[in-house]
């Protein structure tokens, strides 16, 4: 029954692979519009990127021609430049964890130094542009055919992601599993999970089927890619 098992079960860490892209949808890209910022991203709650698009404006897409600017603390700091111009991805800004704090408030703004025109301009704190990188270590064993021999059960096991610190309780994560018969466009969604195993139940013997598995903060909506 094992072996068989194995050609009918196929398990991928595909973790929400094409349900949330590797920028936070925190922000809606929108070609039409000027220059815009595209989305901000934090993996593990202790650093963050934000990035940005020139839009139609093609007089503004060279290096420098648009620069990022925030504020923290509920607004009462200075507006400062961003801290880390990333040189190898196109407009992108990056927070060290010198300048990522949790519970605090950022906006930040893309302006036309050289123009002295403020294009576009977002607020947010890092806890809600928290994506957490996929679990690794996906795997599953058998628990049980059915007398029939047409059905199954399985049991799904992972390990959390590599960047979240959640054994010192840095970051709280829940897990989705998600399971289909294979290449049906149809996922079915297991309930939220808070430990790294769940069971599922009454797989038909006569099916492949693919199983992935995706997290995100226990307390906040956004899952990892």
């Amino acid at each position: 029954a094992y072996s068989l098992l194995l050609s009918l079960l196929y398990l991928g860490l595909l973790c929400g692979n094409g349900l949330v892209s590797a920028r936070s949808e925190l922000f809606t890209p929108d070609p039409s519009r000027g220059p815009h910022f595209t989305g901000c991203r934090s993996r593990e709650q202790e650093t963050f990127r934000c990035w940005w698009s020139a839009g139609i404006f093609q007089n503004l897409t060279e290096p420098g021609a648009l620069r990022v600017f925030y504020q923290t603390k509920n607004f009462l700091s200075e507006w400062q430049e961003c801290p880390d111009y990333t040189r190898t991805v196109k407009n992108e800004c990056y927070f060290n964890k010198t300048f990522t704090q949790i519970w605090t408030s950022y906006c930040i703004q893309l302006r036309s130094v050289r123009e002295n025109i403020t294009y576009d301009e977002a607020c947010f704190t890092v806890e809600n542009i928290v994506h957490p990188d996929p679990p690794i270590g996906l795997n599953w064993t058998l628990l049980k055919v059915s007398r029939s021999g047409l059905h199954f059960d399985v049991l799904v096991r992972w390990a959390p992601p590599p960047s979240a610190d959640v054994q010192m309780g840095w970051m709280s994560l829940v897990y989705q599993v998600q399971y289909r018969v294979r290449n049906n466009s149809h996922w079915e969604m297991l309930d939220l999970e808070s430990g790294t195993q769940q069971s599922i139940y009454g797989l038909h013997t006569d099916k492949e089927y693919e199983v992935r598995v995706r997290c995100k903060m226990s307390a906040f909506d956004n899952f990892g890619e």
